[in-house]
């Protein structure tokens, strides 16, 4: 992902303007340094160059500045009230800080705006935590102000058309379906969109015609669950409806397309029950990965033995979670290690409530088998299977060489030859930040051996004999970071919504990125330009749900996030202006393959104001179909970094979401496959020689044509 702090130039409020001068100091004046409250009120206003470059949240956080602006409000209003007990007083002071707020956010405050009126704009502006939507309001509320409008209902009523407009809503649309509404309505209903089809909301808002909320929620849920293909969706309740839409979230290509295809059949058995689905699509995904019929009904356990085993969770529910968890560990592993698990689970009899407990032990002797005898006894099952996985794809005399001296001299072993093989710096200064900066962070620590392997075989993958694309080598920095709080998430999914109850969409579910707390891209900003790319603990414990067949998340994250460097890097020492106009140039390129556009239907370069976006529901996407993960349609960015390991490390998986996009990022990196390797790929596919000629050829034309369909300046 990329860091939602990932901004090159910010503004932000430091202070509110100082009064006017009473004149020459030499000679006091007994006047007031504001005429009225009124001026008082309204001398805050603050100019800024973009909205979109003002740090919000670090002016909503900002207590010091806080303190200072209510002190200076109370001086300033001592010559109009020499009693400080009135309730005019306290409805005036009310007035200016509420005032202060609204203007640290951009708004231009005018006069006739009395305290109950400005309570009610802050209010609006602060339940929304996105810079994006509160950029794009504060914008429409300046307009209606300075057109002459005076009513805050028709404020935040046009400030919610304009984002419902960036979102793809015409405003004939708006006045027939939403103009009547109650605002925090329209809230829910744009912030449901936003989490459950960030990229499309505008689709779902124009199809939504219920009279609340609630039947929006409705309507618009299915709509966006039969846009992924499901069908005989008027016999299911809301919640199963969302608890598919959950699973979506958490899924690749391959296992969403397995889900959804069990699941219509299901359905048209009048299978309706959500865990039941649920249940039946993860045992069409183990059969998928190699898992034999016998096996699987070897697991069977009945209703009885759930609930005793499980006594504070219905037996439905019980057997699809259980069902899930043996899913991933099977599924992460490669084909010979996930035949031996399988044969350790009819070796011992293993059952659906058990099978958890015995593959940890199998694993833990795998490592021990793998490592020559080490002991990593801490670790869950899903860990256990996660290093046994990374530890199996390293070729054996590499495995060798880096534990010939033990756990201990593992590490050492596998930077020495991670920095020598691949050209990339590995950062192991517990608690110093990794760009020389000298500061401390306390969360940066030593690299464990498990993700030291995890990076070794994603930097392998992304290798042509033996070499990283020249984005990366001599330009990269990978630090590990441990016991951090998790970052705001900004990924797609379902959240609670005021007093909505959260459903059964949170089991059995999984997903991987959209914590945000598996890793991040932050590069530099320093005219270096170099690449930092940071590895969370959560990546070596997490389920490979959203990423390629036999590819820990450990390495899928890593190859996602350097796919971010791939995209976002620039020319390493290059100038920033130049480095900034290759990012959207790339940016734009991409953009034109799945169609990405923002509000003003230019192909999006990455930009809003002068940092990059990231999660922003006005820029939408066009061909859904071609973006790997759910996560990935939450912006151009991601989609990229999804993609990315797919083409690495499942190039099938790439060329069946778009042989443009595979195409094109084969070009990007110089040629990971050649000319041989992808008519070999595309064949496979059921692509001939001329169709992937042909397909060449768009690609040139369109990314010919993205600079100037981006209106970017060099165009």
């Amino acid at each position: 992902m990329l860091k939602n702090a990932h901004r090159k130039s910010v503004e932000s409020v430091e202070r509110f303007p100082e009064p006017p001068s009473s004149g020459n100091s030499l000679f006091k004046s007994d006047l007031p340094a504001y005429r009225s409250v009124d001026e008082l009120v309204t001398s805050g206003n603050q100019s800024f160059e973009n909205l979109d470059n003002v740090d919000f949240a670090g002016f909503r956080n900002n207590k010091q500045l806080g303190e200072e602006t209510l002190q200076k409000a109370r001086e300033d209003l001592t010559p109009f009230h020499a009693d400080r007990t009135t309730e005019a007083y306290r409805k005036d002071l009310s007035r200016v800080m509420n005032a202060r707020y609204l203007q640290g956010h951009g708004l231009q405050v005018e006069a006739h705006l009395d305290a109950r009126e400005m309570r009610a704009l802050r209010k609006y502006i602060q339940k929304e935590t996105s810079t994006n939507n509160v950029a794009d309001a504060v914008r429409s509320m300046n307009a209606s102000l300075a057109d002459g409008e005076e009513q805050v209902s028709v404020l935040t009523l046009n400030a919610e058309k304009h984002l419902f407009s960036e979102r793809g809503v015409p405003n004939e649309v708006f006045e027939q379906r939403y103009s009547g509404r109650d605002l925090n309505d329209l809230e829910k209903v744009r912030d449901f969109s936003d989490a459950w089809s960030t990229s499309q909301g505008g689709k779902f808002l124009n199809l939504a015609g219920g009279a609340n909320f609630e039947s929006n929620r409705d309507s618009m849920a299915r709509a966006m669950l039969a846009s992924h293909g499901y069908e005989g969706l008027e016999a299911l309740d809301l919640d199963t409806v969302l608890s598919l839409l959950r699973d979506i979230d958490g899924e690749g290509p391959r296992t969403n397309a397995t889900v959804k295809e069990t699941v219509n059949k299901s359905l048209a058995k009048g299978v309706k029950d959500y865990f039941r689905l649920s249940t039946l699509a993860n045992q069409a995904i183990l059969r998928d990965i190699g898992m034999p019929k016998r096996a699987l009904a070897a697991m069977k356990v009945t209703n009885e033995e759930l609930t005793d085993a499980f006594p504070k969770v219905l037996p439905r529910e019980s057997r699809a979670v259980r069902t899930r968890v043996l899913r991933d560990l099977l599924r992460v592993l490669p084909t010979e290690e996930r035949k031996g698990a399988i044969a350790e689970l009819d070796r011992t009899e293993a059952n659906l409530i058990d099978a958890e407990k015995k593959l940890k032990s199998h694993f833990g002797r795998r490592i021990a088998a793998l490592t020559g005898g080490a002991a990593y006894g801490k670790m869950g099952a899903m860990q256990r299977a996660n290093f046994t996985a990374a530890l199996s794809k390293m070729p054996e005399e590499v495995r060798k060489t880096a534990f010939a001296q033990g756990e201990d001299g593992a590490r050492d072993a596998l930077e020495k030859l991670i920095e020598e093989r691949f050209g990339i710096e590995v950062h192991r200064e517990a608690g110093k930040a990794p760009d020389g900066s000298g500061e401390d962070n306390p969360y940066i620590k030593d690299w464990p051996v498990q993700g030291l392997v995890d990076l070794y075989n994603a930097m392998s993958g992304m290798s042509k004999n033996g070499r990283l694309p020249n984005e990366l080598r001599g330009n990269s920095t990978v630090s590990y970071v441990e016991g951090s709080a998790p970052t705001p998430s900004m990924a797609v999914g379902p959240k609670p919504i005021d007093n909505d109850p959260v459903g059964p969409w949170n089991q059995p579910g999984a997903w991987s990125h959209a914590s945000g707390t598996s890793g991040y891209f932050g590069m530099c900003d320093s005219s270096s330009g170099h690449d930092l790319v940071y590895f969370c603990d959560d990546a070596l414990k997490g389920t490979n749900a959203d990423s390629a067949d036999s590819v820990t998340i450990g390495e899928s994250t890593l190859i996602h996030e350097f796919g971010h460097a791939i995209q976002l890097g620039g020319t390493p020492g290059a100038e920033k202006a130049q480095r900034d106009l290759e990012q959207q140039t790339l940016m734009a390129e991409w953009s034109a393959l799945s169609e990405w556009k923002e509000p003003d239907q230019l192909l999006a370069d990455g930009r809003m104001g002068s940092f990059e976006y990231y999660y922003d529901p006005t820029v939408q996407v066009g061909k859904r179909e071609q973006v790997a993960t759910s996560y990935g349609a939450s912006d151009p960015c991601e989609d990229f970094a999804e993609y990315t390991p797919f083409f690495f490390k499942a190039p099938d998986v790439a060329i069946d979401l778009s042989m443009e996009k595979f195409l094109y990022y084969n070009q990007l990196v110089g040629g990971h496959y050649s000319d041989e390797a992808v008519s070999q790929l595309a064949a496979e596919r059921g692509f001939s020689k001329e169709d992937v000629l042909k397909t060449s050829a768009v690609v040139q034309r369109k990314m010919k044509e993205a600079p100037r369909l981006a209106g970017l300046r060099s165009a």
